[in-house]
């Protein structure tokens, strides 16, 4: 049993207005907190220790694992002013005399971490990132490897013109602690792939990569966050929502997750896979389209049409609005007649006014109140 440094202390800001309120970790992803796929993923490993990296709204993350895992040993270590990620394991040294996982809060990677550790043991390694082919590299660190998969070459984020390998780094890691030697912990932030990996390579020190062609999602953009609701929904990584299934009947087809204490009209029309939340409210002549998540406590007024959808809890949806592929954050309400197009983003306390537009991939922060009869089609940033 060995110790895992999670990484749970970034902003999120290119996720945003979803991170105005919470830390990226927090998000929900089909009615369950993101940073839970990973800790059952720590826990599936066997293991119990956990080292949790914290700074932005650390307390949400801390009083969510001491509330749903009161089994693990978990220590905090909080950084004051951001340290990059190499920095941030630095910090945490102090907790780590052994080798250790490094993995993050808010990416989804479904790799066996017993087979992991096996290959960083054979290998001897120093250090050992998880590496898997990508279509377009240009979003992640790439690697190329040796016969002996020992990582020769690596950049970060290259040009279109720098690509030279599909080889994408998922940021997760097993390290032996003699890593902390290469970590000035004097700077202000150091990054593994900017910093401390192309160190590495440079002095042999015994880099290597496995290969991994499993379940991964770095969640870091709408799109992505998005297909990682789709993927859970589709049971294409675990575990699956909460909730109990919904017997196929009439008008009700494919899997359809139902908690607690939901209200949903007989002439309701689902097509899974739907989850939907404790409490929630659903009228009749409401149409819910595969791969949409409704959140708890959330009400849908008649003839409401959702379709690919995330809706975080607590919010309204009125009659006979139509959103479609897109999120909107908790607490909102969605006027009547309302549209929201694919890819938008609704931030948390939205007021919408009845038949107005959101138009594709725009983005509304919290608490942004929008007049009757609009079309939104550019972004609303936040008022200070």
């Amino acid at each position: 049993m060995i110790k895992t440094v999670l990484m749970a202390g970034g902003k999120g800001s290119r996720i945003r207005p979803l991170t105005l309120s919470r830390p990226k970790p927090l998000i929900p992803v089909a009615n369950r907190p993101m940073i839970e796929y990973v800790v059952e993923k720590i826990k599936k490993s066997d293991s119990s220790e956990l080292v949790v990296t914290l700074s932005y709204l650390k307390n949400q993350i801390k009083a969510l694992l001491q509330k749903d895992y009161p089994d693990m040993n978990i220590t905090y270590s909080v950084e004051k002013k951001a340290l990059g990620t190499a920095g941030g394991v630095k910090h945490a040294s102090k907790y780590i005399d052994d080798t250790f996982f490094v993995l993050s809060g808010d990416v989804l990677v479904d790799v066996d971490l017993n087979k992991l550790l096996d290959f960083h043991n054979e290998k001897n390694a120093l250090a050992t990132m998880v590496l898997t082919q990508v279509q377009d590299p240009s979003h992640f660190g790439i690697a190329t490897l040796d016969n002996e998969n020992q990582i020769i070459k690596f950049l970060e984020k290259p040009s279109s013109q720098e690509v030279f390998s599909n080889l994408a780094n998922t940021g997760t890691y097993i390290l032996e602690p003699e890593i902390f030697d290469y970590i000035d912990g004097r700077k202000c932030e150091m990054d593994f792939s900017k910093d401390i990996f192309p160190q590495l390579i440079e002095e042999k020190a015994g880099i290597y990569g496995f290969m991994f062609d499993g379940y991964w999602n770095d969640v870091g953009r709408p799109k992505t966050y998005l297909q990682a609701n789709y993927d859970v929904l589709n049971k294409k990584i675990t575990p699956e929502p909460p909730g109990k299934k919904l017997k196929e009947g009439v008008g009700k087809l494919g899997d359809i997750w139902v908690g607690k204490d939901v209200e949903i009209d007989e002439k309701v029309r689902i097509i899974g896979p739907v989850a939907i939340g404790d409490g929630s409210v659903i009228e009749r002549g409401c149409t819910l389209g595969k791969n949409t998540v409704i959140g708890e406590n959330t009400y849908l007024e008649k003839n409401s049409t959702i379709k690919g959808s995330v809706i975080f809890p607590d919010s309204t949806i009125k009659d006979s609005s139509c959103l479609k592929d897109c999120i909107v954050d908790s607490g909102c309400c969605v006027e009547k007649g309302s549209f929201i197009e694919k890819g938008a983003i609704l931030g948390s306390s939205v007021q919408l006014g009845p038949f107005s537009r959101v138009r594709s991939k725009r983005s509304i922060y919290n608490s942004v109140v929008i007049l009757p009869d609009s079309i939104v089609d550019s972004d609303y940033p936040i008022v200070t």
